[in-house]
Parts: structure tokens; C-alpha cells; sequence
């Protein structure tokens, strides 16, 4: 089936990370998913089957199918305290990045995609591909899917610290902070949603400094949040709201300078005209090149 035309949406980033992810890992290696994970697995191999039977590397497929599922049993499950609509966006640009641009599939337009997954049945079990996200449908365009990259990693490095303390060595920090730098010089044109989400992770950054007390769990890898390092990420953040302002003030100043100009133009127009009715001014001769 061949894609629909489908237009852009700008993606409200607000309330997608730190309620929609909490506590869940898109790690396809772990499924903590307890007696479903299996359920998503099977129920998953079937849509294989049903988009392309010959699609390659077939497992990874399935687990990335199966991490799906298990993410929209996490949002029926936590619905009565989340909000579905931003959790859903999270849910079609995890469609489209893991299954729809990584393999060869019949269906590639995303709403097509997901009713699909839905439709799947297992024979002996009552488990099934929730269809929680169906109305609220956002198309993700490659600059928004960059910038969603980069901060779902992010907060993918904030929950592996929070539920595996061991984990929080400077072989995952270094690599959590370069993301963090990276975010800043992402060229979202809506620089007051990265401030945001940059604000969040500052704070959370800061407060390992006071939570990361002992060499077990996460004190020798401090030096690569030192003072130094949060300062200048506060820095970032005046600058990126420095740089938005700019470029309205750049903006609006084009603007009035093509308003002079134009009236320069009238004003040279009328002035060449004399009281007998005879021109006299200048001549502008405007023409194009076909």
C-alpha cells in the first residue's frame, strides 16, 4: 500500500518523556513485560506474517513489534493518570523509526500500519494489540524524529540510572552528557520547547550531585557533572532563547526595510513631476529575464 499524503504536524514535546517513559525501557534485548511479553511476541510474529513473510531479520522485527505492544499496555494501564495524546506521539515515532523505516513492509502509512497490528489475535490467549493510540494519529517528519532521538535517549539513560544505580559508571555518563550537548544544538525551530525539556534534565542532572553518594552507586562518575559542566548547560539555555530573538528582531526589521524601500521608490516617482505636468525626475525601467 503505498504511503498517503500526509502533512506535517508540529509535535508539543510537553508531558512525553517524563510520564509517557517513566520506569519503561525500549531496550529490545529485556521484555519485563512478565506473562504478556510472550502474548506480544506471538501476537507480533503474526503480524509479520500478514506485512511481508519474507521480511528480513525477522526477530528484531518482532521484538521491536513486541516492545510496541508492551508500551501501549503500559498506557492502558496508567491511563486514569497520563495524557494519551502525547504518549501516542511517542507511540507512532517509535512506529515509524523501528518498524516502518527499518524494514520492507506492504503497509508504510502509519495509520495503516498500527490498525494492522491491532487486528492480531493469539489462539490461546485473550491478549491483544491495544488500540489505545488510534485517535490521535500525528505524522513525524525527519527533523522532529532527530530531536525526538536524541531526547528519548536521554531520558533512556535518566531510567537506567534511577532503576540500576551500578549502571550509573562513566562508560553510560560520558555518552548521557554528549546527548545532553548534542539536544542544545539540535535546529528545532521551536527553541522554547528544547529550553524546556533541557530545563527538566538540568534539574535532574543537578540533583545527582546530592543523590549519588557512595562509589557503588555512582560517585566517581560526578566529575562529568561538575559545576562547571551545569553552568555552562544554563549558559545554552540564555542562549537558545538569546538566539530565538534575534531572530524575530531580524525578522521584523527585514520587514520595515523593505517598507522603506518601497516607499522611497513612490516618493521618487511623484517627485519628478512638475507644476505644468512635465517630468522631470528619474526613470526606473524594470524588466525580467525569461
Amino acid at each position: 500500500m503505498s504511503n498517503a499524503n500526509l502533512g506535517t504536524e508540529k509535535i508539543d514535546l510537553s508531558g512525553i518523556y517524563s510520564t509517557c517513559t517513566e520506569n519503561f525501557s525500549w531496550d529490545i534485548r529485556y521484555y519485563n513485560g512478565g506473562g504478556t511479553a510472550d502474548h506480544f511476541i506471538k501476537l507480533c510474529s503474526n503480524f509479520k506474517n500478514v506485512l511481508n513473510k519474507d521480511v528480513s531479520n525477522s526477530w528484531n522485527f518482532v521484538r521491536y513489534c513486541g516492545k510496541l505492544g508492551l508500551y501501549l499496555e503500559n498506557l492502558e494501564n496508567k491511563k486514569s493518570t497520563l495524557k494519551l495524546e502525547p504518549c501516542c506521539k511517542l507511540f507512532y515515532y517509535k512506529l515509524k523509526k523501528d518498524i516502518i523505516d527499518n524494514f520492507s513492509l506492504e503497509y508504510t502509512d502509519p495509520r495503516d500500519c498500527y490498525g494492522k497490528m491491532t487486528e492480531q489475535d493469539g489462539s490461546t490467549f485473550k491478549t491483544k494489540i491495544s488500540s489505545i493510540c488510534m485517535d490521535y494519529f500525528v505524522y513525524i517528519d525527519s527533523n522532529t524524529s532527530t530531536l525526538l532521538d536524541y531526547i528519548l535517549e536521554i531520558y533512556e539513560y535518566i531510567n537506567l540510572f534511577k532503576n540500576n544505580p551500578l549502571q550509573r559508571t562513566t562508560v553510560n555518563v560520558r555518552p548521557f552528557t554528549k546527548k545532553i550537548e548534542k539536544l542544545e544544538e539540535h535546529p528545532y525551530e521551536d527553541k522554547n520547547q528544547i529550553k524546556a525539556e533541557l530545563e527538566k534534565i538540568i534539574k535532574i542532572c543537578s540533583g545527582y550531585k546530592n543523590d549519588w553518594n557512595s562509589v557503588l552507586y555512582g560517585k566517581p562518575s560526578l566529575f562529568l557533572l561538575s559545576d562547571d559542566w551545569i553552568n555552562e548547560r544554563k549558559v545554552k539555555l540564555n542562549e537558545l532563547v538569546t538566539e530565538k530573538k534575534w531572530n524575530i528582531d531580524d525578522d521584523i526589521e527585514t520587514l520595515e526595510t523593505k517598507e522603506v524601500g518601497s516607499q522611497a521608490l513612490m516618493d521618487t516617482g511623484t517627485d519628478g513631476v512638475t507644476n505644468g505636468g512635465k517630468y522631470t525626475g528619474t526613470v526606473f525601467i524594470s524588466f525580467s529575464i525569461l
